[in-house]
């Protein structure tokens, strides 16, 4: 029969005595439950909707309707003990509970599917204990499951080993950040693209000493150049300009509020969102390389930042509650030094980050004493 019916017999079978054809045996119960818990926890994982919620509340509704019906065969059937659908109800509310180590929700989800107020106390005890003991073994299974899949998840608390050493963002952050300059080149923009798989580039002023003018996404930049929204060569001071000391060209001097290339509206741009275009959607034209793009119109001119002084745990909380994906280090002069995504937070990562500064700091005591 199909597991909702199942659940539903499980729950509402009344237990009225051994020889009554409406309940369930103990062995019917025992060769169930067994096999299909068994292979729940084998199949959960791999790639086919065989769900896990049901299969939890099945397997722990045969078990705990198990259990109450041996109290009521030791029992002699006398009427001491519950009837067992309510043993089923808890036995859901255990094993789910067990899984998943949640216990409002489930509480709510319960009495929601039973109706009756009175099985709020046994349902927040059962969840409860299901919980502590659960974690006393190892984490819930979707917590593990992050783990095996690597994504970069932070958890509420900032990790214990942050709290036990003084890090500061520029001991955990990345320093090689690829930048973009206000008006670049497509041949770079592209090539950038192609090299790498940021989501997101800090765009630097070379006018102002490299100092942090906004973001620049990927799915923009993309969009941007798959509908040539950039200018001719000769757009940029009708094909002459000047060099600063470093070789760098000093844009802003050159254009002022002069737009390069044809604005693309906002609403066009996240029009196909979620299915933006990728670089492998891009192709230029021979003589598109040379070509300017203008980031300023497009720019996020006011992205979150952090210095690179500042505390791990500031940084974390500040990650975490704004629910950034990346985070721009800069240092007093507003010049981008790094950046930091959600890996950089790990437990793990923060740990190479202290290796890594003891090591330099027994590297340079070395050469100091020889």
């Amino acid at each position: 029969c199909e597991a909702d019916v199942a659940i539903r017999q499980l729950f509402h079978f009344r237990e009225t005595g051994e020889t009554d054809s409406s309940t369930f045996s103990s062995a019917a119960l025992f060769l169930f439950f067994i096999p299909y818990i068994t292979l729940a926890s084998f199949v959960y994982g791999i790639a086919i909707p065989s769900g896990l919620f049901v299969p939890s509340l099945l397997a722990g509704a045969a078990f705990g309707r198990l259990f109450g019906h041996l109290l009521h065969k030791l029992d002699h059937t006398s009427g001491t003990f519950a009837d067992s659908g309510t043993y089923a109800l808890m036995g859901a509310a255990a094993v789910l509970g067990g899984m998943a180590r949640m216990t409002i929700s489930l509480t709510v989800i319960l009495l929601e599917a039973t109706g009756n107020m009175q099985y709020v106390l046994p349902l927040m005890m059962t969840l409860m204990a299901a919980r502590f003991t659960g974690n006393v073994f190892n984490e819930g299974l979707y917590d593990i499951h992050i783990h095996l899949k690597h994504i970069p998840f932070l958890e509420p608390e900032v990790p214990t080993i942050a709290e036990r050493h003084e890090i500061v963002a520029g001991q955990v952050m990345s320093t090689e950040v690829k930048c973009l300059r206000p008006v670049e080149r497509v041949s770079i923009v592209y090539d950038l693209l192609k090299s790498v798989q940021h989501g997101n580039f800090p765009i630097v002023d070379t006018a102002s000493s490299g100092t942090l003018y906004g973001t620049a996404s990927r799915s923009m930049l993309c969009t941007l150049l798959q509908r040539r929204a950039f200018g001719q060569p000769h757009d940029v001071n009708n094909g002459h300009y000047h060099s600063n000391s470093d070789g760098s060209v000093d844009y802003a001097e050159l254009l002022g509020p002069k737009r390069l290339s044809p604005l693309v509206q906002w609403d066009t741009i996240e029009r196909v969102y979620p299915r933006y275009p990728t670089i492998d959607d891009v192709e230029l034209r021979p003589g598109d390389r040379n070509c300017w793009l203008d980031l300023r119109p497009y720019a996020n001119t006011a992205p979150y930042t952090i210095n690179e002084t500042a505390s791990i745990q500031r940084t974390y909380r500040l990650f975490r509650t704004l629910g950034l994906r990346f985070l721009c280090v800069v240092n007093h002069n507003n010049q981008v030094v790094g950046i930091i995504t959600r890996a950089d937070l790990l437990p793990e990562s923060l740990s190479d980050s202290i290796m890594r500064g003891r090591n330099a700091h027994m590297t340079q005591g070395g050469g100091v004493s020889t």
